[in-house]
């Protein structure tokens, strides 16, 4: 057998040999504080314990908070400024999955009781704390949520509450195959028909773009993947209309652009 025939058979053999596996999905961690009642070292204590469960989880790369904010800070944005643009964040980080903690509830109660025995009066205070963490795993591309999670704690006494829930949620994660959520059914595709119009005309020609693509020009009837969209209309260089779009089912959208 030659060399060149000899070749493929070899390259054959190594790919039944060694399998190709295919990378697993990435993932970043982005915490929110919902309740207002949470300080800096609070949010990234839930944050460091939400990281530390994605590691161990199945089928998933965790993309560290160092890794992401070091990315930002390349293209000169501040994390907390564009925490709440979930899909510009997860495609800056190169993100398949976001997961997004929100700290929904964080409060400490006192109440202040009297006993008297004896003469003597004796006040005691009592503390109560209430925490709860919503946790929600979103696809990048498609904006599909993949799993969410909910973990709620009560405690009496000095222990904080969003201490142990957080501490919850940490033994929870390493439990979710978020890897093979993102490969499951492949999304959804549905019709989206964009007919703009200025003055109850039809604006003809306008350029079309999805999630930053090219689609094609106005009026047009277009397959859009389920999830929500960044949809713009231009004419030119100047963005003549822009907004998100839910995509759940067939849409029609007819903005006025004005004169």
């Amino acid at each position: 057998m030659s060399c060149k025939a000899a070749l493929p058979f070899l390259l054959a053999t190594l790919l039944v040999a060694y399998p190709l596996h295919a990378k697993d999905p990435s993932l970043a961690v982005i915490t929110e504080d919902l309740s207002g009642e949470v300080g800096d070292g609070g949010i990234e204590m839930v944050e460091s314990l939400a990281e530390a469960g994605v590691s161990r989880a199945p089928g998933v790369s965790l993309i560290s908070r160092r890794h992401l904010e070091k990315i930002l800070g390349e293209q000169g944005l501040a994390y907390n400024n564009i925490v709440n643009d979930r899909a510009r964040l997860g495609r800056l980080a190169g993100a398949d999955i976001l997961l997004v903690v929100s700290i929904t509830k964080n409060r400490i109660t006192q109440t202040r009781e009297s006993n008297t025995a004896y003469g003597i009066t004796e006040n005691i205070v009592r503390s109560q704390s209430d925490a709860a963490i919503a946790v929600k795993a979103l696809e990048v591309e498609s904006g599909r949520i993949l799993a969410q999670r909910q973990f709620a704690k009560r405690n009496n006494g000095n222990r904080r509450a969003l201490d142990e829930c957080a501490a919850q949620m940490e033994s929870a994660l390493p439990n979710i195959s978020f890897g093979e959520l993102a490969k499951d059914d492949e999304v959804p595709r549905h019709k989206v028909v964009i007919k703009p119009t200025a003055g109850g005309n039809d604006m003809n020609g306008l350029d079309l773009f999805i999630d930053g693509n090219f689609i094609g020009n106005t009026p047009i009837t277009t397959d859009v993947e389920e999830g929500v969209r960044e949809v713009a209309l231009r004419k030119g260089t100047n963005t003549l209309w822009s907004n998100r779009v839910q995509i759940l089912k067939e849409v029609w959208l007819t903005p006025e652009l004005g004169h």
